[in-house]
């Protein structure tokens, strides 16, 4: 069985996070990774037969206009409702990273995985 699965790394961007003070003073960077298992495999090599970057990227995108969250995992969620509206998935995989939180190479984050199919 073929198993296809689109994703965008590490995508970075700013918003408004946080539940201390301090964070809702500015913008924090945050990292981004979304990873989306599809239903159908297709092998023509054209778009209508995947599901273009560009779709993921737009949502992606959308997050700085965001007003103020207290919580990754609510951002997580504004983003899974979003992603949903692509058609032909099978699995959606979240990955959020707060950046600058730690020194040296620690990170601190959350991950959200939804299965769509019923």
């Amino acid at each position: 069985m073929e198993k296809k699965s689109i994703f965008v790394k590490n995508y970075i961007t700013y918003c408004s996070i946080g539940i201390y003070p301090n964070e809702k003073q500015k913008k924090q960077k945050i990292k981004i990774s979304i990873n989306l298992d599809l239903k159908k495999v297709n092998s023509k090599d054209t778009i209508s037969s995947t599901v273009s970057y560009e779709k993921i990227i737009s949502v992606l995108q959308e997050i700085k206009k965001y007003q103020h969250i207290n919580l990754l995992e609510t951002l997580a969620k504004k983003i899974l409702f979003n992603i949903k509206k692509i058609n032909n998935l099978k699995r959606i995989k979240i990955e959020i990273i707060k950046c600058n939180i730690l020194t040296g190479d620690q990170e601190v984050g959350i991950t959200l995985e939804k299965s769509l199919i019923k």
